[in-house]
């Protein structure tokens, strides 16, 4: 709790009392960097053959031996939503795009896409090599922070469990950004423009970021907030809240008889679907928290 305290109170809070998030693109990229170093790691370690049965990290009985007696390489499963959860918030940037087209070097509508795609691609990668080369070592005893498998005295993993709490240092601010701005949108629709008033942003920044501190002492358990936050904010902002606004501006622009509104509306389907994905997300993650799910889970992360 101390040591929360203590990074909250001189790291976050400066950091978050940036308002232009350019300002943020140097440690943006120092948390990249961390990013691929845990990445190229967790690969090194599938390779070497380190926490193999018989590797020099699992003979001394310090962490569970890797067992792949329930792998299977097509097995899908209710639990599999889990994932789709999961995704639903390791793609999330939904809530800073006007800010980053904004604040974008020449933007326009044709530079925009490009590094929309491009970034998506390589966080696309790095998650994909992450899940195989995090299963690869560990298997079904992967935990869902794959960082806590690691032997403590394997010194890689460690500058990893370093690397990845400065890669989220350093992403917290982007993400207190869309809050703090989403805070103020619903603000003024509710009327109440003082909140959005200038004078007032070091407070709010201070309410806000008491709220996530205090969250971060009471639950302790990654899982619980991704699993959660994944199935039902994830699903929302992923796969129901996009396809509606976009019909609706098609809609708007265009009018309800014209052909790109009828071939947007097809899009609408993802919304059932992303429902789905919250209803049975949260159940799996709920019968799962609380031990009502008998048989064994395996989450990467």
């Amino acid at each position: 709790q101390g040591v929360i305290l203590l990074i909250t109170s001189s790291i976050l809070f400066p950091l978050n009392l940036i308002k232009n998030l350019s300002s943020l693109g140097f440690t943006s990229i120092l948390g990249l960097c961390a990013v691929l170093y845990t990445t190229s790691f967790i690969v090194l370690r599938a390779l070497d053959g380190s926490y193999s049965t018989d590797g020099k990290f699992v003979a001394d009985g310090a962490i569970d031996t890797p067992s792949f007696d329930s792998s299977t390489m097509w097995n899908l499963d209710v639990k599999s939503l889990i994932l789709m959860s999961n995704l639903g918030v390791a793609f999330i940037a939904h809530y800073n795009a006007p800010t980053y087209y904004r604040e974008l070097r020449k933007a326009s509508p044709q530079t925009f896409p490009r590094m929309v795609r491009t970034s998506y691609a390589i966080l696309f990668a790095i998650y994909v090599i992450t899940m195989c080369a995090g299963y690869m070592t560990f298997g079904d005893t992967a935990q869902c922070n794959i960082l806590l498998n690691y032997h403590p005295h394997d010194m890689l993993a460690f500058l990893g469990r370093w690397a990845t709490a400065c890669s989220t240092l350093f992403g917290f601010p982007l993400v207190f950004n869309g809050a703090r701005e989403g805070f103020k949108n619903a603000a003024m629709a509710l009327d109440q423009p003082s909140v959005s008033d200038p004078k007032n942003h070091v407070k709010l920044v201070v309410v806000m970021l008491s709220c996530a501190c205090m969250l971060a002492i009471l639950v302790d358990d990654i899982k619980v907030i991704v699993g959660y936050s994944g199935a039902v904010l994830g699903s929302l902002l992923v796969y129901i809240c996009p396809p509606i606004l976009y019909a609706n501006i098609l809609k708007r622009y265009f009018g309800p008889e014209s052909l790109e509104y009828k071939r947007g509306r097809r899009n609408l389907i993802l919304v059932p679907f992303g429902t789905s994905i919250a209803v049975v997300g949260v159940i799996v993650n709920y019968r799962q928290n609380y031990g009502l799910d008998s048989s064994s889970s395996v989450e990467g992360g």
